[in-house]
């Protein structure tokens, strides 16, 4: 045990003492007594929570940390109490709550039975102690929105019973507020029986306030510490309280304290309470101090817990010592920390299927990565139907290493796969195959279609201008193939990717790359050659694999998928946290919007420059890592990124992720960062820009239509697309993307710590590796999501538990599916290049009409579906701008 939580324990066991010896008793008087307890209290449980955990029974206890539930939630208490001990605690307590989408409200429900039987000295059953039942409906309000942490909430009860003679139709209505001030304290205060219900021949009861203060000295749950008191004010709904005894009535003050301590799943607890004894011999009424104790351990897994205990007392009159128990069983979505190790029969599966962007892929990496802190298990990795490219795989690849390095073994399963597939699946122990699927690890391809010869047939000629030689974008509209310089630098990158694959391979299965490169050559393989050849280690269908594996662990084994649900956090409000921005798709000006059913992912200047800023603003977000998966787009989108990046890198840590691509566009925002990561297989440079324009005159020619255009200003017609470029303009447009491709040439250098020359040489829309990228001193590191974060944490001072994750959280929010339907139904989407050709020209959608009358015109479809394939970065727009595009992705196995 560390000596510093040694010590901790140690102080939790001394508060806890002195918590008993200031609520202790003053008097200790023989006879037999009972507690004065109001019908409208409780009954026992382990121990009570007003400020601190959040659980379903905070539907009695505080209905305010309904707010804090991460998803259903359900908990059973009990408690049984001998008659002989005096105590009104018995019960049974069902409660039940869930959170609301959104977390717009948490809602619960309580059906609690109270056996409160009492023997009075003369040994009989007053029928006010009679059994009841409760009812309970609870909501919480999150205002975290608002004021972080904060949280109100508010409870009705009603009690009924057909033995209790005061229970019937009593009413109680509960107000409660909890602020989770940070991940060391934590306060509330619930003002209970606020309707003040009249409860018989006794009168109103009395209103409740009851404040606690937690804390938590080493910012999460291995050690707690809580102090509360229940003060009334007015009349009192029992009996003995209503006495005019002042004595008596003097017990309006309820101190009680309570400490937990553990770690992992296993926490020991101890709480004690001040409470009022009686003695009622008939003749006369006798009070004093007592103090109440419970005392026992929880255990906790994922979805399941448990706790129980001893209730005790002391200063009870004859009663002191053991007087029952209690317990809890606690069932939730939400994940809690796991008390016991890997089960040895358990098998992770994760599977791939239909995952293919960042955020999916995220979660997979930190589900591994909490795989691997558990120390042990086995993973089988399902690879069949996934979208993730080369660069993504990577980062799954580097996580499973990172699992078997803390004593974890990898199985991965192929029901065919291409070369990224196997790429992944070589770094597991054991390979299975499907047995009638082939392994089609057949190469690396590039696909890039050249529309240069039939945009001439048709009349339409591309006037792009460029900086510099290695910018192929271009060439796609004007050519009818690459340039040498661009055929060379695609070459480059192919035998990039294709060296680190093979080389990684031949490492993993223990083989040389010229053997690696010989299985590339002969593929596809049948199964059964594949597992002659070595490629593979065993072969089965998909529901022979938990025999295959329990062959080969020798042990029965059972697969499931990793835990469902979210992750309830080991602290109540650990605001602190590294916030993941994603920039996926074609930068573009204006708003984000995503169509996957298109496979359209438009990431829009004003969407993400607006987060940033708010992410600068909020004290809660320690560091920024900027996650890009891009190969760029608008220059001027890129620009107000990454100004935005700038101005946040003033004031906290900022850390680039290079995802599948981070080129051209995608790479100028990564220059605002001050530590680049990008994995092996990551396409990334092409730092160069471009002017689209197409000359649509000679189509009007061939299909009988004439532009006549109207100007003043010799550059007015400049951008047109219906004209060619003069000599005049062509030299304009020309220094207009020199103006801003020396301006990237003056980033780049200032963030590789370079001068412009040598920025320039590594520029010129050439595109790079991570491999090769690294070398050349484009980025610092290779590394994924998992690095990026861990780094930008370290350079934050972020407090870390040892061998846990910072805290994470991503952004942008996912647009709902009402907000993406209003972006595109609500005419925020201009159509293909805007108004340069009519079609756009403000916030709505206008028909290209003839300026002279009015008419509407049409196009032949041929031209629209030509224009439609151009980049989204084309035609999103109200007109034509410089671009940093970079290349289409090489993909693998074509």
């Amino acid at each position: 045990m560390p000596r510093r939580f040694a010590r901790s324990v140690a102080l939790g066991l001394a508060l806890s003492c002195l918590v008993a010896l200031l609520c202790g008793p003053r008097s200790a008087l023989a006879g037999n007594g009972g507690e004065a307890r109001s019908i409208l209290r409780e009954p026992d449980r382990p121990y009570g929570v007003v400020a601190g955990e959040a659980d379903a029974s905070a539907v009695v206890q505080n209905p305010a940390n309904l707010a804090y539930l991460y998803g259903f939630n359900a908990v059973i208490d009990f408690a049984f109490n001998t008659k002989s001990s005096g105590r009104r605690g018995s019960g049974l307590g069902v409660f039940a709550a869930v959170p609301l989408p959104w977390q717009i409200l948490s809602l619960g429900l309580g059906v609690q039975g109270l056996w409160r039987e009492q023997v009075t000295s003369g040994g009989n059953v007053d029928t006010a102690d009679a059994a009841l039942g409760k009812f309970t409906i609870a909501a919480a309000l999150p205002l975290m929105r608002w004021a972080p942490g904060l949280a109100i909430g508010v409870q009705y009860s009603r009690l009924f019973s057909g033995v209790n003679q005061l229970a019937p139709g009593l009413n109680q209505v509960d107000l409660a507020l909890s602020w989770r001030a940070n991940r060391y304290l934590s306060l509330a205060l619930v003002a209970r029986n606020l309707n003040a219900p009249r409860t018989g021949t006794l009168g109103r009861a009395a209103p409740v306030f009851d404040p606690e203060l937690a804390l938590r000295p080493l910012g999460d749950e291995r050690l707690e510490f809580a102090f509360g008191m229940r003060t009334r004010f007015g009349g009192d709904v029992d009996q003995i309280l209503a006495s005019p005894d002042p004595q008596i009535r003097g017990y309006a003050l309820q101190p009680r304290g309570r400490v937990l301590v553990g770690g992992r799943g296993v926490r020991l607890y101890a709480e004690a309470e001040r409470v009022a004894y009686f003695d009622d011999d008939e003749t006369k009424v006798q009070s004093f101090d007592a103090v109440r104790f419970s005392a026992g351990v929880q255990f906790d897994t994922p979805h399941f817990g448990i706790a129980a205990g001893a209730n005790a007392g002391l200063g009870t009159r004859g009663a002191d010592g053991l007087h029952g128990a209690s317990a809890r069983v606690r069932f939730s979505r939400a994940r809690y920390a796991e008390v016991l190790p890997v089960r040895p029969r358990r098998v992770t599966r994760i599977s791939l299927a239909g995952k293919r962007d960042d955020r999916q892929l995220a979660e997979l990496v930190w589900t591994i990565d909490e795989l691997a802190r558990r120390r042990g298990g086995v993973i089988l990795v399902e690879l069949r139907g996934t979208g993730f490219g080369a660069a993504q795989l990577e980062e799954i690849r580097e996580a499973l290493l990172r699992f078997q390095d803390a004593g974890g073994r990898v199985v991965a399963y192929l029901e065919g796969g291409a070369l990224s597939h196997y790429f992944l699946a070589a770094s597991a122990d054991r390979i299975i195959a499907h047995p009638h699927a082939a392994l089609s690890i057949t190469g690396l391809t590039t696909r890039t279609l050249y529309w240069g010869e039939l945009l001439t047939r048709i009349g339409v000629k591309a006037e792009f201008v460029r900086i510099a030689e290695y910018k192929g974008t271009p060439e796609v509209w004007s050519r009818a193939g690459p340039t040498a310089p661009v055929a060379e630098q695609n070459r480059a990158l192919m035998t990039d990717l294709w060296n680190h694959m093979v080389r990684v391979i031949g490492r993993s299965r223990a083989r040389d790359p010229a053997v690696v490169s010989a299985w590339i050559d002969a593929a596809p393989w049948q199964p059964d050659d594949a597992r002659r050849r070595g490629l593979v280690d065993d072969l089965a269908w998909p529901d022979e694999l938990d025999a295959k594996l329990e062959q080969w662990l020798g042990r029965r084994v059972r697969i499931e998928p990793p835990p469902a649900g979210p992750d309830r956090p080991g602290t109540w409000r650990d605001p602190a946290h590294v916030a993941i921005l994603h920039i996926s798709g074609t930068l573009v000006t204006g708003e984000s919007l995503n169509l996957p059913l298109l496979r359209l992912e438009l990431a829009g200047s004003d969407t993400l420059a607006k987060q940033i800023a708010r992410l600068r603003e909020d004290r809660d977000v320690k560091a920024v890592v900027v996650r890009i998966d891009s190969r760029g787009g608008s220059v001027r989108a890129a620009q107000e990124i990454a100004r935005e990046l700038d101005r946040t890198r003033a004031r906290k840590p900022v850390v680039i992720s290079m995802g599948r691509a981070a080129a051209s566009g995608g790479y100028y925002i990564a220059t605002a960062g001050q530590y680049i990561f990008a994995n092996a297989t990551t396409v990334t440079g092409s730092i160069g820009i471009f002017l689209p324009k197409l000359d649509l005159s000679g189509l009007l020619d061939k299909v009988g239509v004439n532009a006549e255009l109207l100007s003043i200003g010799d550059r007015a017609t400049m951008r047109s697309y219906w004209k060619p470029y003069t000599d005049d303009e062509r030299a304009a447009a020309m220094a207009g993307i020199q103006a801003s491709y020396d301006l990237f040439i003056e980033r780049v250098a200032a963030a590789r710590a370079m001068t412009p020359e040598a920025a320039d040489a590594l520029a010129r829309g050439r595109i790079w590796s991570g491999v090769r990228a690294l070398e050349v001193g484009l980025v610092d590191s290779y590394g994924g999501m998992h690095e990026a974060v861990d780094r930008a944490a370290r350079m934050a001072e972020l407090p870390v538990r040892p061998g846990a994750e910072p805290s994470v959280r991503h952004y942008p929010p996912r647009p709902t599916l009402v907000q993406q339907l209003r972006r595109v139904f609500g005419l925020d989407l201009s159509l293909p290049l805007g108004s340069a050709v009519g079609l756009g020209g403000g916030p709505g959608i206008h028909p290209m009409t003839d300026p002279m009358t009015g008419r509407a015109l049409s196009f032949a479809d041929p031209l629209l579906r030509t224009l439609s394939l151009l980049p989204a970065s084309m035609w999103h727009g109200d007109a034509p701008e410089a671009l940093a595009v970079g290349p289409c992705h090489v993909e693998i196995d074509g």
